[in-house]
């Protein structure tokens, strides 16, 4: 559904992107994890279209992006973008408007609903709404359009403890065998209740890609100094040490684990050894 391959992307002599390359199959919710400044908004910005990469490619429903028509692209994939920036004087109810005309699977009856069950006014300019309520109402802007795929960075951000697992139980419900969705986020312990998949970037470079259900399966948490027969180190985490491994050894590891240890990185590994 989306390809990525060997994106690169470089500010005033500053590499960002140096190689980033994933897949987002139909059906999967793909989860683009990293710390601050790795690339993940630059990468998401690249997917739609608001950046051009220096190199590299991206390949939306079978075309190459730049053979994508503008049109085509809007009525196929829905947003919410790290700025949550809006229209200064559109209303709720304008903002319903304008997306309806530009997605033609647009569900009035779910926006409704939604609309209804979190409060909105939708006479009320959206600028005026909390930073948490934008985000909210982006979300419910994005699953009305019943786009192909949603790209959401950081979508539970400033949400409500109960309203994320709302948020989180609407994503998965969203996501079927036809619809995807990217995730960028840095909340690692939500994702592992509603991603499939991840995509690792650190430093502008995806170091690590897979379906989370996989990942768990090729890898171990083994105790610091316990003795690995066969299996890569791949990084610390706390006390204990995530191995890619194929024998069954140590425990299964949780995303955030796995995550933690590749971020650690290479730099932790003869530590890790010892």
């Amino acid at each position: 559904m989306i390809r990525v391959e060997h994106l690169r992307k470089n500010f005033s002599g500053k590499q960002v992107l140096s190689d980033v390359s994933f897949f987002v199959e139909p059906g999967s919710i793909l989860a683009l994890v990293g710390p601050n400044g790795a690339g993940k908004t630059t990468t998401i910005r690249c997917i739609t279209g608001v950046l051009k990469p220096d190199a590299g490619s991206v390949t939306l429903f079978g075309e190459r992006f730049e053979h994508v028509t503008s049109h085509t692209a809007k009525q196929r994939i829905a947003v919410v973008p790290e700025e949550r920036v809006v229209f200064r004087n559109f209303s709720g109810a304008d903002y319903a408007q304008l997306w309806a005309s530009l997605y033609p699977k647009w569900d009035d009856s779910i926006f409704s609903n939604f609309v209804a069950r979190y409060g909105f006014d939708l006479s009320q300019k959206v600028e005026s709404y909390s930073i948490g309520m934008k985000t909210l109402f982006l979300l419910g802007l994005c699953i009305s359009s019943q786009a192909d795929v949603l790209i959401l960075d950081e979508p539970t951000q400033h949400l409500d403890p109960t309203v994320r697992l709302e948020v989180m139980s609407l994503l998965k419900e969203y996501v079927d065998g036809e619809r995807s969705a990217i995730v960028s986020s840095h909340e690692i312990f939500e994702l592992e209740e509603y991603a499939t998949h991840m995509a690792i970037i650190k430093e502008g470079r995806i170091i690590y890609t897979d379906s989370i259900d996989e990942a768990k399966e090729k890898h171990r948490i083994v105790e610091k100094g316990e003795s690995i027969q066969d299996g890569e180190v791949v990084g610390l985490v706390g006390q204990n040490v995530l191995v890619k491994a194929s024998s069954d050894v140590g425990k299964y590891p949780k995303l955030s684990e796995i995550v933690v240890a590749y971020l650690t990185g290479k730099s932790e590994r003869k530590l890790a050894l010892k």
